[in-house]
C-alpha cells in the first residue's frame, strides 16, 4: 500500500473537532467516508458506531456530499445529531480527502497508523468486514 501521510486540509469545516484534528500517541486511526444520503452508508452508521466503541478505536467521519445541499454544516449536523453521531466529521466540501485517499464509492475506510501512514482501505459492506478484522486483531 502506498505511503501518505495523514494532514486535514485547513479550510475544511469541522463538526465535533474536539482536538480530534491530530491522531492520539500510539493509536490507529479509522476513517469512515459517508454521506447523509448514501443508504449503505445509513445503514452501516449503527454497527460500525457500536463495533468502534466496543473496540476503543478513535474514528474520524470524512463526510462526502452527494449534492450542493450536502456540503451544508446544517444539514450535515442535522443528521448527525438524529444519529447520535459523536465523532469528529470533517466535511469534505471538495472531495480533496476523497482524492488524496483514492476513494470511489461509498461507504469506504481507511485505516491510518498511529504515524499517519496509510495501512489499508477499503469500500462497502465486505470491506467494512475486513477492516473490523483486521482492527480486532490489533485491540
Amino acid at each position: 500500500m502506498e505511503t501518505q501521510i495523514l494532514k486535514w486540509p485547513e479550510h475544511l469545516p469541522w463538526i465535533h473537532p474536539s482536538g480530534q484534528k491530530c491522531l492520539s500517541e500510539g493509536q490507529h486511526l479509522l476513517l469512515y467516508f459517508w454521506s447523509v444520503n448514501c443508504p449503505h452508508c445509513e445503514e452501516l452508521t449503527d454497527h460500525i458506531l457500536h463495533c468502534v466503541d466496543q473496540l476503543g478505536i478513535h474514528l474520524t467521519c470524512v463526510h462526502v456530499p452527494y449534492t450542493e445541499e450536502e456540503k451544508s454544516i446544517g444539514v450535515v449536523s442535522k443528521y448527525a445529531e438524529e444519529k447520535n453521531l459523536t465523532a469528529p466529521i470533517i466535511l469534505d466540501q471538495d472531495y480533496e480527502i476523497v482524492t488524496k485517499y483514492k476513494i470511489q464509492g461509498l461507504p469506504s475506510f481507511c485505516l491510518i497508523d498511529k504515524d499517519g501512514q496509510l495501512i489499508d482501505r477499503k469500500m462497502g459492506d465486505a470491506g467494512w468486514e475486513k477492516i473490523l478484522k483486521k482492527l480486532e486483531k490489533q485491540s
